[in-house]
């Protein structure tokens, strides 16, 4: 990851079989989740089993930041 210069941050894959983040994680790769300061999930790349992928967090993170949300 540091070699492709992600400028999020990120874990990788398999790394994290003992971590808090396990249940974020969804079934589609990249699975983006944006959290609030407390772990909330504010948004994902999933809508129930459905993948609509990271862009969809990406849309919603430039709405968090532009104040529509």
């Amino acid at each position: 990851m540091i070699d492709t210069k992600m400028p999020w941050a990120a874990i990788a894959f398999g790394k994290n079989e003992k971590s808090k983040l396990n249940g974020y994680a969804g079934d589609g790769i990249p699975c983006l989740v944006m959290l609030d300061t407390k772990g909330k999930v504010l948004s994902d790349s999933f809508k129930g089993a459905d993948y609509l992928g990271p862009n969809k967090v990406l849309r919603d993170l430039e709405n968090v930041i532009k104040g529509k949300e």
